[in-house]
């Protein structure tokens, strides 16, 4: 899943943040890439009882993954924040 799914399911109380990594000049740094996606017609969208528990509601659209995914890498250049601008509901 995206960086954003997180944020996203969990109505915003709990933020998605970009990765950094910080490179020591005297140590190697080992990384693991780890890849999870839920199957393409899977709704992305706030958890009903998280929305039900927040008086605000939702706080962000629902759309299938594969919009959501198509979203994503189209708004790639323009950087994290406006893919989850284009999901919040205002």
């Amino acid at each position: 899943m995206s960086i954003c799914c997180l944020q996203i399911l969990s109505n915003g109380r709990y933020r998605s943040i970009e990765h950094r990594a910080v490179v020591h000049p005297d140590k190697e740094r080992i990384s693991a890439a780890m890849f999870h996606q839920p199957c393409p017609n899977t709704m992305v969208g706030p958890l009903p009882e998280l929305v039900n528990r927040d008086s605000g509601g939702a706080r962000y659209r629902s759309m299938d993954y594969m919009d959501f995914m198509n979203n994503f890498f189209a708004s790639k250049l323009d950087g994290r924040r406006s893919h989850m601008d284009a999901m919040r509901i205002y």
